[in-house]
């Protein structure tokens, strides 16, 4: 993956979005996880015209991002809110694309983001991964990282100590996958919806539950309250904060190859 196609032509590694694009009416994009990359491009090529394209950056993160770029003073589109795993509820059914790299297997439930993303595309769409594989393994199981994505014979497999799916035989009928191993070792998969929503096979149908994604939102928000809002709390978490600042700074100071072999010794740890 390289970073920073903002101002410029979409482009995505091993898919030509672009002329996927020009086929769709009104084409919507939505860069999922996207932080504050910009990594697709926000324009259309069409016989050497550039046309700006609806595109649509969105990350669970998005009051800080927006909260930088307001600090900074930065000309970017601001950062839309979105969870992946409840995608269906922040996209209208009108994406004709959407992406995700580096950030499904940071989610709690992979699968459910995937299911999830086909329910937010027009018929027809397309989702768009691009992952390192195996990043669990490489992490060790720590943080987000509780999932692994990889590629087995051409099918795309999210696999962690517990489970292991092949996403393209859960799916059927209702979306094609495309998977492939590049070059550079980046596990890129192209998945089309086939069908409409009516059509979702059962099995499928237990990812889109919104009414148990309701009583597991409350449940985390009142967990989280009962956690974090104690005095005593919030002090120690503003001390971390302050402790992380500190940190990060003198990291920036290091040099490359430095950090490069702290991080090294951190995975490793």
């Amino acid at each position: 993956m390289s970073w920073a196609h903002y101002g410029s032509v979409i482009s995505l590694e091993g898919f030509d979005a672009n002329a996927f694009l020009l086929t769709q009416d009104h084409p919507k994009v939505y860069d999922v996880g996207a932080g504050l990359s910009y990594a697709v491009g926000d324009h259309l090529d069409k016989e050497g015209e550039l046309i700006p394209l609806d595109i649509h950056y969105m990350d669970p993160l998005a009051n800080y991002f927006n909260r930088i770029l307001k600090k900074y003073k930065k000309t970017l589109p601001a950062v839309e809110f979105g969870m992946t795993e409840y995608l269906s509820a922040f996209i209208p059914g009108d994406a004709s694309l959407i992406t995700i790299q580096n950030a499904l297997d940071h989610s709690s439930s992979p699968i459910k983001g995937i299911v999830e993303a086909l329910v937010a595309l027009r018929e027809g769409g397309v989702l768009y991964l691009n992952h390192h594989p195996n990043e669990a393994e490489i992490e060790h199981y720590k943080g987000f990282h509780q999932y692994n994505i990889d590629e087995t014979a051409g099918e795309l497999v999210i696999w962690n100590q517990s489970e292991k799916i092949y996403v393209g035989r859960l799916l059927g009928a209702f979306a094609s996958v495309e998977t492939k191993r590049m070059d550079n070792g980046h596990i890129v998969s192209i998945i089309r919806k086939q069908g409409d929503d009516v059509s979702m096979p059962a099995p499928l149908c237990k990812y889109v539950d919104h009414q148990a994604d309701k009583a597991e939102l409350c449940e985390v928000l009142l967990r989280y309250q009962f956690h974090n809002t104690s005095l005593v709390k919030n002090m120690k978490n503003s001390f971390r904060f302050g402790m992380f600042n500190v940190v990060q700074f003198l990291a920036q100071m290091l040099p490359w190859n430095l950090k490069m072999k702290v991080k090294r010794l951190i995975k490793q740890a």
